[in-house]
């Protein structure tokens, strides 16, 4: 098989990726596999996992686009995010959106924060989560034409709503 990056060299890193059930595949060779920090300390466990996350976004879009936009607040490249394996600040998650929400989806299985909820607050977190989670429903089955399902989902968000303000 031959490698999915320069498609010259017989593949000799095989990764599999598994997100809610898809799997995908990565065939690269040995050069093409150090070039993406994946070499034998990989199996250390001193193994930065996010240079090698970061370097298979590559896959998704092309190095040219990425080198020209540049993070207005700490002049990161997404490249240099690439290098680092870090954001550099929250202006980032903005400025990069188009290359960091796939990625993250890919990572943690959702590009959304749904962490613990304080218990003062927990009643009224929780119907923001529920509306804002039938919004994006209802936005869903809009696009997929489903316009029965997408009553369904605005009925329950003005219902949900109606009790919050009570």
């Amino acid at each position: 098989m031959l490698c999915q990056i320069c498609e010259e060299k017989e593949a000799t890193f095989h990764l599999k990726e598994i997100v809610k059930g898809v799997v995908r595949s990565f065939h690269v060779c040995e050069v093409c596999a150090k070039e993406k920090g994946l070499n034998e300390s990989f199996f250390l466990p001193a193994f930065p996992l996010s240079n090698l996350i970061a370097g298979l976004s590559e896959f998704q879009s092309k190095p040219d686009e990425k080198e020209t936009v540049v993070c207005p607040r700490c002049k990161l490249t997404f490249s240099d995010i690439q290098k680092k394996g870090e954001i550099g600040c929250s202006s980032c998650y903005r400025t990069f959106a188009d290359y960091l929400t796939p990625l993250l989806g890919r990572i943690h299985s959702k590009t959304s924060h749904s962490g613990k909820i304080p218990l003062r607050g927990k009643a009224k977190d929780i119907k923001e989560r529920q509306i804002c989670e039938l919004r994006k429903n209802l936005e869903e089955a809009v696009k997929k034409e489903e316009y029965e399902k997408a009553a369904q989902f605005r009925d329950k968000i003005r219902h949900l709503e109606k009790k919050r303000k009570e």
